[in-house]
C-alpha cells in the first residue's frame, strides 16, 4: 500500500478515535496527531484499515478507565486479538442457539404425534 495511502487512513482512525471518545466522554480527547500518526500508521499496516476502525469501536467497549489513546497503540494488537475470539464466541453461541431451538422443534414435533 502507498505510504500515502496509509498516512490518509492513520489520519482517518485518529479522527475516529476522537469521535468513539467523545462518544463515550462528555470532554474531548487531547490527541497530538503528529505523534500518534505513526502508530495509527502501523496498525493500518499490521491489521488493515476496516478492521483497525473496528479494533479502536471495540476498545471503546471494554471497561478500559479513561481509554488512553498511547494504551491502544501499545496494544492494539492484543485488543484484535480478544475482538476475533469475542466474534468466533459469539458465532459459537448463536449455532448452539440455532441447535437448541431445532431440538426443541422435533422434540414438540414428536410429541404432539
Amino acid at each position: 500500500m502507498a505510504t500515502s495511502t496509509v498516512a490518509k487512513q492513520a489520519y482517518g482512525l485518529i479522527s475516529h478515535y476522537e469521535k468513539c471518545f467523545q462518544e463515550h466522554y462528555p470532554y474531548e480527547p487531547t490527541v497530538n496527531r503528529f505523534r500518534v500518526k505513526w502508530g495509527f500508521q502501523d496498525m493500518v499496516t499490521d491489521l488493515g484499515y476496516n478492521d483497525a476502525k473496528e479494533v479502536i469501536e471495540y476498545y471503546f467497549r471494554t471497561a478500559k478507565p479513561g481509554h488512553p489513546i498511547d494504551f491502544l497503540l501499545q496494544n492494539y494488537d492484543r485488543v484484535h486479538e480478544f475482538l476475533k475470539e469475542r466474534k468466533k464466541d459469539e458465532a459459537k453461541r448463536e449455532e448452539l442457539r440455532r441447535q437448541t431451538e431445532q431440538k426443541v422443534r422435533e422434540m414438540e414435533t414428536k410429541n404432539d404425534h
